[in-house]
């Protein structure tokens, strides 16, 4: 299974034009060879790596922030769309009086991961809307309308586990 890191949705992007600050960091010796070659094989500077990093760490952060604050004031009523009970999937502990129709993807999670059933691969729960863009679909619409794939590629990774 190829496994994407964060850095490779960004290879060679331009940086917003704004006056910018220098970040001196220390690292030991060993994370910096693997970081150096990393850059190296996407074509990015180490600076521009280090950039769309902190850029997405505080972007996900801001998210996080207005997500939780909706998450801790509604409860979903989609009920569990799972076939048999598994101990993989997380389970949803909200005990909120208040209802939401958002759809979220929880059933579909296997350690934090989501099967794409056109890919026949594992993504990352926090890459796989940028990876159903690949697909022209969104998320729910990748999983929903492929659900036999997608219940089989649980099953088969519950076995592996």
């Amino acid at each position: 299974m190829i496994r994407l890191g964060k850095l490779d949705k960004y290879a060679r992007q331009s940086k917003a034009k704004e006056p910018s600050k220098v970040l001196p960091i220390r690292l030991p010796e060993s994370i910096y060879e693997q970081f150096r070659q990393r850059c190296e094989e996407l074509g990015l500077s180490m600076s521009e790596a280090g950039y769309l990093l902190i850029k997405e760490e505080l972007e996900d952060g801001l998210y996080n922030a207005s997500t939780n604050e909706v998450a801790a004031t509604t409860q979903r009523i989609q009920n569990r769309i799972h076939r048999e009970n598994t101990l993989y999937t997380k389970e949803n502990t909200d005990k909120s009086p208040f209802f939401s129709t958002r759809w979220t993807s929880i059933n579909y999670e296997v350690e934090n991961e989501l099967p794409c059933p056109l890919c026949h691969q594992w993504y990352s729960k926090a890459n796989f809307s940028r990876h159903a863009k690949n697909h022209s679909a969104t998320t729910k619409e990748l999983l929903e309308n492929n659900e036999d794939i997608v219940y089989k590629m649980i099953n088969e990774r519950k076995l592996t586990l």
